[in-house]
């Protein structure tokens, strides 16, 4: 038995095959050859399509469906591809975020880095600033003491050559003999002492 899909078919071409020859039999009905030609073609169309039918059917139905497997996979194949460029696009997209953060916390790294280096620089800069200055503070402490040194030696020196100056303008040789003689009588008085003690 046919397949219904045969069958409707060969119904569809006989009925396109009848409205289309129909004028044409109208036209040659008063001659009775003209209608056994048209049975004969009839005859012949309906052994021809229906042997075309009846052997290409089902190869021709292979390939359609084979063709429209084929199309399904595809359609298949499509499917999953765009699925997975999207699932791509998806982490792509995703990464792009991640590296906006990524770089926005490595620019705040970045500041918060050149904010502590230039803490330690000012730091530094204090600590070495505070150094030269005790350094100085004792190197003039030390010129100052050399210099009061100094300064203490040459009053000394003045002093002494000022109590010489004047012990000369005073010192008489009259003078110097009284000195002299009373230095004497001054040990002589102490040995006595010493003696007697």
């Amino acid at each position: 038995m046919r397949s219904r899909p045969t069958v409707i078919l060969v119904t569809v071409f006989l009925c396109l095959f009848f409205s289309l020859c129909w004028p044409a039999l109208a036209q040659e009905a008063p001659d009775q050859e003209g209608g056994s030609i048209f049975v004969g073609q009839l005859i012949n169309f309906v052994v021809l399509f229906g042997t075309l039918a009846y052997f290409l059917w089902k190869p021709l139905n292979n390939y359609l469906k084979g063709k429209s497997e084929e199309i399904a996979e595809l359609l298949k194949q499509s499917e999953d591809l765009k699925a997975d460029s999207l699932s791509k696009l998806e982490q792509t997209r995703i990464r792009l975020g991640q590296l906006e953060e990524e770089i926005k916390s490595m620019k705040l790294v970045a500041e918060k880095e050149a904010l502590s280096e230039r803490e330690r620089i000012k730091e530094e800069a204090r600590r070495e600033s505070e150094k030269l200055k005790k350094m100085a503070r004792e190197e003039i402490d030390m010129l100052a003491k050399i210099s009061l040194s100094d300064l203490k030696a040459y009053a000394i020196n003045l002093g002494v050559a000022l109590a010489e100056k004047r012990m000369r303008e005073k010192l008489t040789p009259e003078l110097h003999r009284k000195l002299i003689h009373k230095s004497m009588d001054n040990l002589r008085t102490a040995d006595e002492q010493s003696v007697n003690s």
